[in-house]
């Protein structure tokens, strides 16, 4: 048959037998959902208020329940818009205190960590009061987590029932410079002598930045990586708040380096 007289179906050629199988519908989708980036973002305004922005129904109902569970005066309202939610919540959870309100903190921790169980984790803290999340198309691996944050110049915190060997190797890294600490089985809190966090000139900068790269190594040692830093900046526009979040695999094995997975 001429070129002219062939008909058009015969210009497509047919497959090689060696050629691979396309792919499965689901599997197909499931590959353009992996390649599609998805984001949202979690804001704290005002005194009272978290505002949660281009997420699901389903996790804004787990939110919610994270909210109203770990914040023990509740939410007193509820206001939908087309692209987010807003939480009013009952008392002032951004307001300021010097020394770290600490159900403010495991709030902000509890939806962290609910939103990574459900498969978003942290992209970035563009700005302050702004978590931007990150949907994960893979299942993640379990964690456990802790805080670790700093107030008013002298204060270090640990929280979310941190391990007793991370606490005791922390203390024994600050020992000269501690000048009192508490210790629970839910929590740290440890005062220093003057004030490392509140850097003014270049040798205050120094000192600052070598106790916060000890503080690194001792967290590192004990199993845990930096997943996140969050800032708060509280109601008087000046005073901030600095939080590491941390987490470690529940198989970690002591006296192994954590990249050893």
């Amino acid at each position: 048959m001429s070129e002219k007289t062939k008909p058009p179906f015969y210009d497509y050629a047919e497959p090689a037998t060696s050629s691979p199988t396309p792919p499965r519908l689901g599997k197909a989708i499931q590959n353009v959902l992996t390649t599609r980036s998805h984001f949202a973002t979690i804001t704290r305004s005002a005194l009272d208020r978290i505002n949660l922005i281009n997420f699901s129904e389903t996790e804004i109902a787990a939110i919610h329940e994270v909210v109203n569970k770990n914040w023990w005066k509740g939410i007193t309202a509820v206001y939908p818009r087309e692209q987010s939610r807003e939480f009013k919540l009952k008392g002032y959870p951004w307001g300021y205190d010097p020394n770290g309100c600490e159900d403010s903190l495991l709030l902000v921790l509890r939806m962290i960590e609910t939103l990574y169980n459900m498969g978003w984790v942290i992209y970035s803290a563009i700005e302050i009061n702004a978590l931007v999340f990150r949907r994960q198309y893979h299942i993640l691996p379990p964690c456990e987590w802790v805080n670790i944050s700093f107030h008013g110049g002298d204060k270090l915190k640990i929280l979310n029932s941190p391990p007793s060997q991370l606490v005791n190797d922390v203390i024994a890294a600050f020992i000269t410079d501690i000048q009192r600490h508490e210790v629970t089985a839910e929590r740290a809190k440890i005062k220093f002598k003057g004030f490392p966090w509140r850097s003014v000139g270049h040798d205050d900068e120094d000192e600052t930045q070598m106790k916060l790269l000890t503080l690194l190594e001792v967290v590192e040692r004990n199993g845990f990586t930096l997943y996140a830093r969050t800032t708060a900046r509280y109601s008087d526009e000046t005073s901030e708040s600095n939080v590491l979040i941390f987490q470690r695999r529940p198989d970690w094995v002591s006296g192994t380096s954590v990249y050893d997975r």
